[in-house]
């Protein structure tokens, strides 16, 4: 790899670790929530788990505390104060303020994920019917498929509630996902190859024995976990790019090719950074938005 390209990726894996051990924010920060905060626990709570009163059916199926609870009405009331004196929108411990429905944090990426989980699973039932299962792939793409519905479940759980159990899951799948792309694309592209098969299969199952260590030990970190989407990412990219080329005659090959540099595009939209619209769609939910479709693509 040229000294340029290290540096970007040098560049990059600073910007997201930097993201990743964000503690606070200026909102939850601010004297503002903090009175609030103590405020609405002396009035409302037996203790920080536990409501004086009966809270609604939503709050309790998703188990929030009382604490958070308070935290999430007085995030709308320092966000109402900022606003009124004229002050940017605020984040609250690294995240923007969403309105949350049905007891869900972050409802449009709850939505787009439960959009990706279904996208897959028709494509999946079309594959299924479509492809011999004698072909030399059939099971190799049946298990990516079963990987990447885990993933998005897991996506779904985690924007439904950011706890830290949850938090790891989606991060570990989403990685899990990514790597598993590359892993089929290798196979695709040397299925005929079998010294090939078990050099690749040992890799793959290596660096998942050592993600999956790290995620039970609790070392998962989000900066980390970005760079290795990103580099897993690009690699699969540069790979399928070459491949593309080489079998253009393909009627079928332009496909991944128009996959992958659809994605790398619609990535982009990770990088961009602005208070939810309407309270709802962030930058992240849009880039979830955007991979529906390009999941049927990725399947033809």
């Amino acid at each position: 790899m040229s000294k340029s390209a290290w540096i970007l990726l040098l560049i990059i894996f600073q910007f997201f670790y930097l993201i990743g051990n964000v503690v606070g924010s200026i909102g939850d920060k601010s004297q503002i929530y903090k009175q609030c905060l103590a405020l609405c626990l002396a009035r409302n709570c037996k203790n920080e788990t536990t409501f004086k009163e009966q809270p609604p059916l939503s709050l309790i199926l998703l188990h929030w505390s009382c604490k958070e609870d308070c935290s999430y009405t007085c995030t709308w009331k320092t966000v109402d104060s900022f606003v009124s004196h004229g002050l940017k929108i605020p984040q609250f411990h690294g995240k923007w303020p969403f309105i949350r429905l049905f007891g869900c944090q972050e409802p449009a990426s709850v939505l787009f994920s439960v959009l990706n989980f279904y996208a897959h699973w028709v494509m999946h039932k079309k594959f299924r019917k479509k492809v011999n299962r004698t072909n030399p792939m059939f099971y190799v793409w049946e298990y990516f498929s079963i990987i990447c519905l885990n993933g998005w479940f897991w996506s779904t759980i985690f924007h439904s509630r950011d706890r830290p159990f949850t938090e790891a899951m989606d991060y570990s799948c989403a990685f899990t996902m990514v790597l598993t792309l590359l892993y089929c694309m290798l196979l695709r592209i040397t299925y005929k190859n079998n010294r090939a098969f078990v050099i690749i299969t040992s890799g793959y199952l290596s660096i998942l024995y050592i993600h999956l260590s790290h995620l039970w030990s609790g070392k998962i970190n989000y900066g980390y976990n970005m760079m290795l989407n990103i580099t897993l990412g690009l690699t699969t990219f540069a790979i399928t790019l070459l491949w593309w080329y080489f079998n253009r005659n393909n009627s079928h090959v332009h496909l991944i090719g128009w996959f992958n540099t659809l994605t790398v595009f619609v990535t982009l939209l990770e990088l961009a950074d602005f208070p939810p619209i309407f309270w709802i769609f962030d930058a992240h939910s849009l880039w979830h938005a955007s991979t529906v479709p390009l999941t049927v693509l990725l399947y033809r």
